[in-house]
């Protein structure tokens, strides 16, 4: 709480009959509450005293009056510098608060942090996908980082934030150009695809966490590990499709571990079983196709870090 100050100055002088009467009050009002009176007096009834001592009495007078009148003008300012002090350390730290945690929709700051994963919303719900670089390196999780700045971007440029090109609403997030679910084989997997344009493929894939691992057949040049790139994929596992990085990717579901697929998938993050349900619930939706099982109508998603 600040400190409310007043001050009050009075300065009587009465010169009647040769006699002079010097007057100089200081009232300091502090809260409503007079907390010093300073009087300051002289008084003279010698008709003897010569005009040069009125002059005199007059200059102290004027002389002590400026002198107060400088100390209160310090002891205000010191007052309001304290309390200019103490609200702009009080709003730095409540601003260093909203530019950390405050950001559009509650997106976290892209530039700043490394974010621990990804929530693709869809007009059926969210889908919550932790990262796990320990399997996929760091390049998989920066690709989808830079997908959701490029769109951030570009979030007032047209298309309001939500809205879709068939009209189905996608309630939070940014929109990227191509950002869609396409694929969905019942019980085993969900599959889409993540890219922005101007956003370069990733080209890197994940470890091999096999350490005697033997391919089976000779290695191309630009793949040495030839085909080993992440570990067996399991329920709720989300990978890189086509054994390379991106931006095709898959949400697998199948009950057990997938071990016919070996380690050929980069495996950038997995689900929480609330998202996992969600998943298997787009398997009732129409689907086409005698080999791969397409969805009729593609699902449009949005995507937000956290």
């Amino acid at each position: 709480m600040g400190k409310s100050w007043s001050i009050y100055i009075k300065v009587a002088i009465f010169v009647q009959q040769r006699e002079l009467k010097i007057s100089f009050y200081i009232h300091t009002m502090k809260q409503g509450k007079p907390s010093i009176t300073a009087p300051l007096s002289k008084k003279s009834n010698d008709n003897n005293s010569s005009f040069i001592g009125l002059i005199c009495a007059v200059i102290s007078a004027i002389i002590a009056f400026v002198g107060t009148l400088l100390l209160c003008i310090s002891v205000m300012s010191s007052s309001t510098s304290n309390t200019n002090i103490t609200q702009n350390k009080s709003s730095g730290s409540i601003r260093s608060v909203i530019e950390k945690n405050t950001q559009p929709n509650g997106i976290i700051p892209l530039s700043t942090q490394q974010p621990k994963g990804l929530i693709i919303h869809t007009h059926l719900g969210d889908i919550r996908i932790q990262f796990t670089p320990e399997l996929s390196g760091e390049s998989s999780i920066n690709y989808i980082k830079e997908v959701v700045q490029i769109a951030s971007s570009k979030q007032n440029s047209g298309m309001a934030i939500g809205e879709t090109a068939n009209e189905r609403r996608v309630t939070e997030g940014y929109k990227c150009s191509r950002c869609k679910f396409y694929r969905a084989e019942k019980q085993l997997l969900l599959q889409g695809i993540i890219a922005q344009v101007n956003v370069p493929k990733n080209k890197e894939l994940g470890p091999c966490p096999l350490e005697n691992y033997k391919p089976k057949n000779k290695c191309p040049e630009h793949d040495p590990n030839c085909g080993c790139h992440g570990p067996i994929m399991t329920k709720g596992t989300v990978g890189w499709a086509g054994g390379g990085g991106g931006p095709d990717f898959f949400i697998n579901t199948f009950k057990n571990p997938v071990d016919w697929w070996e380690n050929q998938h980069t495996v950038w993050g997995k689900l929480d079983d609330a998202s996992i349900k969600l998943v298997e619930s787009i398997y009732d939706l129409p689907v086409h196709g005698t080999g791969m099982k397409m969805l009729d109508e593609e699902i449009e998603i949005s995507l937000e870090l956290f």
